[in-house]
């Protein structure tokens, strides 16, 4: 066992006394007796291999683990399975009354969570958006992350931003943010996001960036709007394969699609601004 112990004295009168034992800190070759906590973020496998090959090279340094007085691993998840796979020890400290908020903490604080992160930790804990999410995700790896989450919400910005990138900019939407990472998001109607998903990838063959943030965004608008029939729109894409190209922003794109949705039609709608 390690102990932190009390500085002595300074020898000059005023000057103040600095450092005071806080915790123990103690090391383990029993690393069963660590437990992964609910909630925590998948450990990134190349971390660990980066970690394993450097603990085979200089051995364990003093950089203890953080567990709580269940054992249940804070900080140090991957410092703990690269430790396993050399079969050497780890120093550990104990500091009661840690959990799943004090990991978000400490991570938000060293190496930012993305939301992959968040979203694999909630499902972890069997939080039911969450894992539908994951699931969503894991279905349509050809939109990005972030595109997934605004179809889930079957909301969209009205800017060229993503529903995410838009909650970064408002108080509102900055509440928005802190609802994802605090496990509360809830989503909306997700066989309507696989609806809407599918139809978005049926422009694949007549249009390459249908995948792009943009694109996406600006189709999730579009599925809100009573005047919008996707059929006739993948009558006149049909008509007119490339057609589609890609924009500079959202509104570039809705103006685009407007013109080919109303190519060699009497009676045009106005897509832009209903």
């Amino acid at each position: 066992m390690f102990n932190s112990t009390q500085a002595p004295m300074a020898k000059n009168s005023n000057q103040v006394q600095t450092g005071q034992e806080v915790n123990k800190v103690y090391k383990t070759y029993d690393l069963s007796i660590f437990k992964s906590i609910d909630g925590n973020r998948v450990p990134n496998l190349q971390h660990i291999r980066r970690l394993t090959d450097s603990l085979k090279v200089h051995g364990m340094k003093c950089n203890p683990i953080l567990v709580n007085e269940k054992m249940e691993v804070i900080d140090g998840q991957h410092r703990l399975q690269a430790a396993k796979n050399v079969n050497t020890f780890v120093y550990y400290i104990v500091v009661n009354g840690y959990k799943l908020e004090e990991v978000h903490t400490l991570n938000l604080n060293q190496k930012n969570w993305a939301k992959r992160d968040y979203m694999d930790g909630y499902a972890k804990m069997g939080i039911e958006s969450y894992i539908k999410l994951r699931e969503f995700v894991q279905k349509n790896d050809d939109f990005t992350f972030t595109d997934c989450i605004a179809l889930c919400s079957n909301i969209t910005t009205s800017s060229g931003n993503s529903i995410v990138n838009k909650f970064r900019h408002n108080k509102t939407s900055s509440k928005q943010i802190e609802v994802f990472e605090e496990g509360t998001w809830v989503g909306k109607d997700f066989d309507l996001a696989q609806q809407w998903a599918h139809k978005i990838r049926m422009c694949k063959p007549y249009f390459e960036g249908y995948n792009k943030t943009t694109f996406v965004g600006t189709m999730i608008g579009l599925f809100q709007n009573n005047l919008f029939d996707f059929s006739e729109f993948m009558h006149k894409v049909r008509i007119q394969p490339k057609a589609l190209v890609d924009c500079a922003n959202r509104e570039q794109m809705r103006a685009l699609i407007e013109d080919i949705y109303n190519y060699k039609s009497r009676n045009k709608v106005n897509l832009r601004y209903s």
